[in-house]
């Protein structure tokens, strides 16, 4: 692909994050049951993974891919940063970081729209559990688009690091830091940062990529064929949030 056609590619997903943003009610029962939908969700990413994230090699990864995409936090503001500079970008990065950002754009476009879809599903729904959720997924019956956001993750995560691989492009990242915070894009600056940084000291991807793909997909069929507790393997009947416990993305200050 050329740099011309990776701009465009990010540029389209850009806009249609922008257009979900405007989706979302600032307020009210949908708003409500979209929140609750992304807190429980993101409980259920932590104790899915947490194995995971308490090996020093995978926390990174694990806060870039199951907190950063999945929205929450100042990822609006960050987008809008990210409107803004498009042209500057188009000149000093890679057509490789341009098409990866563009993929980042689109699994967070799957992902706000796919939860958008299950809140008007839950909105009257009482308890928030696994199988409220699975029901839910049962219901929405978009199990092409699911299977296609996991594959998405999948080949993300295999472009993030290649490009890692490549001598002076993260150091580039890098070295944009300052002039990014003077120009008031640091939301954006930070989020390339944690992406490239996820992957920088991972070693072999696919010792990640795998357990997170592998996982979701088995869920995914476990639902698919009317099990109530899809994640009974890794986190029993939970996740419980009465005790408030902190999640991947607020760890990092979302």
């Amino acid at each position: 692909m050329s740099k011309n056609a990776s701009y465009r590619h990010l540029e389209t997903w850009i806009g249609r994050n922008l257009d979900i943003a405007a989706e979302i009610p600032a307020q009210g029962r949908l708003r409500s049951s979209f929140d609750r939908l992304q807190s429980w969700q993101q409980a259920r990413l932590d104790a899915t993974y947490s194995d995971l994230a308490s090996q020093q090699r995978f926390t990174k990864a694990c806060r870039f891919f199951l907190g950063e995409l999945y929205g929450g936090g100042d990822w609006q503001a960050r987008d809008k940063q990210l409107a803004r500079v498009l042209p500057l970008m188009r000149r000093i990065l890679s057509k490789s970081l341009l098409y990866a950002l563009g993929e980042a754009m689109r699994l967070q476009v799957m992902s706000l729209e796919l939860d958008l879809d299950m809140a008007r599903i839950l909105i009257d729904t009482g308890t928030m559990d696994q199988p409220a959720y699975a029901a839910a997924y049962r219901k929405q019956a978009r199990w092409k688009d699911r299977k296609e956001q996991i594959s998405l993750v999948r080949s993300l995560g295999e472009q993030l690091d290649d490009i890692v691989s490549k001598p002076g492009l993260h150091r580039l990242v890098r070295v944009m830091r300052r002039p990014a915070r003077l120009g008031g894009v640091g939301l954006l600056q930070d989020f390339l940062e944690r992406g490239l940084d996820a992957f920088a000291n991972l070693g072999e991807a696919e010792d990640f990529l795998g357990v997170i793909c592998g996982r979701e997909l088995q869920a995914l069929e476990a639902m698919r064929k009317n099990d109530d507790w899809p994640y009974r393997p890794w986190i029993g009947t939970g996740p419980d949030m009465s005790a408030g416990q902190a999640t991947i993305g607020q760890e990092q200050g979302r």
